[in-house]
């Protein structure tokens, strides 16, 4: 005998359950936003790639989300017709609810009361982040945030623990990994690409190094600390490095960033860091790393203008469209200027003297 399905009513015809609003108006507060904004888009635009287009999210991204609601809530949601993808009965109740729920959320805005009760600090909206991201990019563009967050204070807390999980202590946090607590929003936010850097002082003085085999005969700045791979560099000199190959080690990405502008040694760096400094110069040395970036968020506070503004910050501050280094594909840093870029703050310029 089957189970009784009390939020559901039975499609006698095809064994399908046929959800009544009150059952699809609880269970889309259960649900992740994320992919609930997927179904919003696509139905929409009734194509998956129009969709991918007009969000900047890839097809792949688009579709795993699809299929991680669909296996949520058991059923499809979309279909095929001639004139594109159309949702499912179930899948245009869910669409029209999440819809109903992302209204009620902005006519929000300006709630003080209600922001009490889902941040972390009552009148502060708190960001976690690496320390390299946040004294790197994200620092810059903080007033870029105020206007949208009222009276409240913007509290950046950066960490030297990549691996660390801080979902208990943030608002919002931007992560190297994809967070899995079921109780948080999460969503791809970038891709950073790393390559080898060196500063046009120590390429004069040391020459410029074109394949790995030369590694040893560099001096190379490391960034160490919990969550990241200190191993690498054996891979790729031994465990017996010459002596003076590295002058220097640090757990803060600045430390590092400023040592190899100055020209002490080499780095592996995100790409953009070309677009914050123009005497940093990309090695032509094979060494394509990767990271994809989350932000995340706790459910309860889906509803929260602050929290919505600082997603939607975020999504501005690490647009590929705008910020070609941050897509998913690989774009060297010489063909920066060849694409459109947003405001880009250069660090350190006038502390620089190039002809070190």
């Amino acid at each position: 005998m089957a189970r009784k399905q009390p939020a559901a009513i039975q499609n006698p015809d095809h064994g399908v359950p046929r959800w009544n609003a009150t059952h699809v108006r609880t269970l889309v507060r259960d649900l992740d936003w994320d992919d609930l904004r997927a179904l919003l888009l696509v139905t929409e635009q009734q194509s998956f790639r129009a969709a991918a287009e007009s969000s900047r999210l890839s097809l792949n991204t688009l579709r795993r989300r699809i299929e991680r609601l669909e296996n949520r809530i058991g059923t499809k949601v979309l279909g095929r017709s001639r004139s594109g993808v159309v949702p499912t009965d179930i899948g245009l109740m869910l669409a029209r609810a999440a819809r109903d729920m992302e209204g009620a959320a902005l006519s929000a805005e300006g709630d003080s009361d209600g922001e009490a009760n889902v941040l972390i600090a009552p009148g502060e909206l708190t960001i976690g982040c690496t320390e390299g991201l946040g004294s790197l990019w994200l620092t810059p563009r903080l007033n870029e945030l105020l206007p949208a967050l009222a009276n409240l204070t913007v509290s950046l807390q950066l960490d030297y623990d990549s691996s660390r999980d801080r979902s208990d202590v943030v608002d919002v946090g931007v992560a190297f990994s994809e967070p899995q607590r079921r109780d948080l929003v999460r969503a791809k936010l970038a891709t950073v690409h790393y390559m080898l850097f060196a500063s046009e002082a120590y390429i004069r003085e040391h020459g410029a190094m074109t394949s790995l085999d030369q590694f040893r005969d560099h001096h190379f700045i490391e960034q160490s600390g919990p969550g990241y791979n200190a191993g690498l560099i054996k891979f790729l000199v031994g465990s017996d490095p010459p002596e003076g190959f590295m002058p220097i080690r640090s757990n803060s990405a600045l430390s590092v960033y400023w040592a190899v502008v100055n020209g002490a040694g080499i780095a592996a760096l995100p790409t953009y860091a070309r677009a914050v400094s123009k005497h940093l110069i990309p090695l032509a040395v094979p060494l394509p790393l990767r990271f994809d970036l989350w932000y995340y968020f706790h459910a309860e506070a889906r509803r929260s203008p602050a929290v919505r503004a600082t997603i939607d910050w975020l999504k501005a501050a690490f647009d590929p469209a705008l910020y070609p280094w941050f897509a998913d594909q690989f774009v060297h840093p010489e063909d920066f200027e060849n694409n459109r870029t947003g405001k880009v703050v250069r660090l350190f310029e006038g502390l620089l003297d190039p002809r070190r």
